[in-house]
Formats: C-alpha cells, structure tokens, sequence
C-alpha cells in the first residue's frame, strides 16, 4: 500500500468520525488541499439550485494576514448552479474543470472567472481544480474548489491529472461525510425542538408565551457564561431552562388558573410542579434530559434555604438550578402578564439587588448585572406581543381553521 492509499484511508476515518458540519468541511478543505498541494480551496454546499459559498482557506494570506484576520476578507454568498461561473458549471455537468491559468480561459468556453477579489486583496489565482462533490445517488452536494497547486519550491503549477482522480474521489467520500453530518445536525435540532416545544405546552397550560421560555433560555445562557461554563456546558443549560416548568403539565387548571390567592393547601399542590417535573424527567439518558430534571426539580430552591421542595441552601442547590432561578424570576418582573403590567426596569434591578444572598445567589447576580445589556438585547429580540398574550383567552373557542400548518413532507 503506497503512502497515498494510506493516507486517503486515513482521511476516510476522519471524515466518517465527524459529525459537526462546520468541523468537517474545515476537515474536507484542509485534507483537499494536503492531497494536492493547494495554496487555496473553498467549499461551496447545494441549496435549493444555488452554491452557497461556506469555508475558504487560503496559505498565501494566513501568513499574510493570520488565518482570523484572513477569514474576515469573506463574506457568505450564493450563486446559481449553472455554467455561467467555474464552480456552478461544474456542478450543473457533474464533471471536475481543471485549468491551467483561470486569467487564460478560452473564449468559446461557457464560464469566466471573477478577478475582482484578486485584485482587492493582492492575490493571483492561477490554477485551479474543481470536482463536484456527489451523493450515492449522484446529486450534487457541493463543490470543492482548488487553487495554485504548489511544487516543492513553492512555484504555482498546474494541477497533474493524477490531483485530478484523487480529488474526484475524495469528493464522493466528502459528499457522503456531509450528508451524514448534516442528517445527525437534523435529528439534533429535531430534539431540541421537542425539548423546547414540551417546555411551550407546560407554559401554554399557565397562559404564558413561548417567548417566555426563549427568555428565560437566553438570560441562563448569559449568566452560565460569565460563571466559567464551556460552550458544551452552556449548550445544555440553555434547553434545560426551557423545561423547568414541565411539571405544570400535572397541576390541575383550578390551582393552576385561579385568579385569587391560593390557600396554603392549593400552594402545597402548586408548588408540587417541581416533584412532578423531575419525576417526568426521571431516568433520561442523555445529558440535556438529564441537566433539565435537576432544573425542574430545583429552580425554586432559594439561597437561604427557605425555597421549595427540598430546602436546600447555598452551593447545595445545583449551578444550573440557582441560574434559572435568577432567569426565571427575572423575567417575571420584567414582563407583561395576563394578570400584571410589567414592573419597571429600576423596580426590577431593586429586587434583584434586595434579594442578593437570600432568593439567588450573589455571585450569579453580580454576573447578571455586568451583562444587563445583553438582557436588554433580549428583551428587544424576544418580546411578548398583544397577539401572543390575547391568545390564551379563547384557547377553548379554536377552530381547525385557525391552525396553521406547514408540512412540506404531507406535500408530496
């Protein structure tokens, strides 16, 4: 086996073993272009009969410029898949294009290239290999877009027939690692999804709106952040806060919507919606199921120990259940109800400050307040409008036709 064969298996696992879209075609470019000496590449992925441009590398301007300040020279784009440019015509025919000098194309040829960013960035393409990255069934992908293949000496040469086979081959093992990862992304966000559509029916059951829950997962995120979590971390906080009140789905509407104050024993019951949420959450395998329980069961834990269910204090209360705590209560201060106006932002920060050491955390508040603009951004992203609110007072008098729907599937 020749030092090629070994080094496409290897490649292979890698490409097999990847399952982060953006991770991977960093992958694809940079292996493209070690298998051929390319000073240069870009990916462009297929989408509804256009090229979306995604990753470009660039060896000339990473020792230029660094390879951060390099990525900032370019910008998303797409162009259509058709013979007009290199890349579109070589998905549109399904054929790889290898040109020896992309300024010299012949005239009588269909595509021209485009020397504006050249020129805006001191940079001269030469030669340049393109293959059409296709699936089992042989549709396109994308395309991998090769430049300036490099000699020993570091002098642009023209792609060898041989770089031609290899890409062309390593195409059709690209494709194949980019569907997959882009099915695994599909089934990910298709979890997620049904985590935060179950924590929106909880909310639908105590009229709130599910931008309630948006902010309640956005202000987790910026608090988790400035107290040390990763992004991994930060990734599960966030879908676990839109599950923290899943066991509202057990309290019965009488509790549950009584417009007065509710009497010891009703209390007793409603606060029974952090048992009930931790007990549905009870035994999950994953990590995110896993982090949303603790938060169901202990998001109405207080720092003093004087919260509910269990009484438990201080750093006994885990980080994730102390930070919904202040994100949650938050967020109902801050925002309109059904049943009050918002409190005003100085009122709102007032609490918050009192309440340091006794309902949250003092550290976590601190961290809050640093990063009150961001909150502020949320706020604006994420409001509840006059429609959202209105809607739960007729829920019982819906009509079929009132319902949306949007199923591309049921089309067919």
């Amino acid at each position: 086996m020749n030092d090629l064969a070994r080094r496409m298996i290897r490649v292979g696992i890698a490409l097999t073993s990847t399952r982060d879209l953006d991770r991977l075609l960093d992958i694809i470019l940079a292996e493209a272009r070690a298998l051929t000496g390319a000073d240069a590449g870009s990916i462009y992925l297929a989408r509804e009969n256009r090229l979306w441009f995604c990753i470009s590398h660039n060896q000339t301007l990473f020792s230029r410029h660094g390879e951060e300040e390099t990525g900032k020279l370019f910008r998303e784009f797409d162009i259509p898949m058709d013979g007009d440019s290199i890349a579109g015509y070589c998905a549109a025919h399904k054929k790889a294009l290898n040109l020896a000098d992309v300024y010299d194309i012949p005239a009588d040829f269909p595509f021209r290239f485009n020397r504006y960013w050249d020129r805006a960035n001191n940079y001269r393409s030469k030669s340049m290999l393109a293959a059409p990255m296709l699936n089992t069934a042989g549709e396109v992908v994308g395309v991998v877009q090769l430049i300036n293949a490099k000699d020993k000496k570091g002098d642009t040469i023209s792609f060898s027939r041989d770089m031609e086979e290899v890409l062309t081959s390593f195409a059709s093992e690209a494709a194949v690692a980019i569907e997959n990862a882009r099915l695994t992304e599909q089934l990910r966000d298709a979890h997620l999804e049904t985590v935060f559509r179950l924590g929106v029916a909880a909310e639908y059951r105590d009229k709130e709106t599910a931008n309630h829950i948006r902010r309640v997962c956005e202000y987790s995120r910026i608090v988790g952040e400035r107290s040390g979590l990763d992004q991994e971390g930060l990734e599960v906080l966030y879908w676990a806060a839109a599950m923290h009140d899943v066991g509202k789905l057990g309290v019965p509407d009488a509790i549950l919507h009584k417009p007065d104050a509710l009497t010891s024993e009703e209390r007793r019951v409603m606060q029974y919606h952090t048992l009930i949420g931790a007990k549905i959450l009870e035994g999950a395998g994953c990590d995110l199921l896993q982090a949303a329980q603790v938060v169901a069961l202990t998001h109405h834990e207080r720092f003093d120990g004087t919260g509910y269910p269990q009484g438990i204090r201080g750093e006994e209360i885990p980080l994730f259940g102390r930070i919904v705590a202040l994100a949650d209560v938050f967020d109902a201060l801050s925002s309109r109800r059904v049943y009050k106006a918002a409190f005003p932002e100085e009122k709102v920060l007032c609490i918050l400050k009192e309440e340091s050491g006794a309902h949250f955390d003092p550290r976590l508040v601190d961290n809050f307040l640093q990063a009150y603009e961001l909150a502020r951004e949320v706020q604006d992203r994420y409001p509840d409008r006059e429609e959202d609110l209105n809607k739960f007072k007729n829920l019982e008098q819906l009509t079929p036709g009132e319902i949306k729907i949007n199923c591309p599937a049921c089309a067919r």
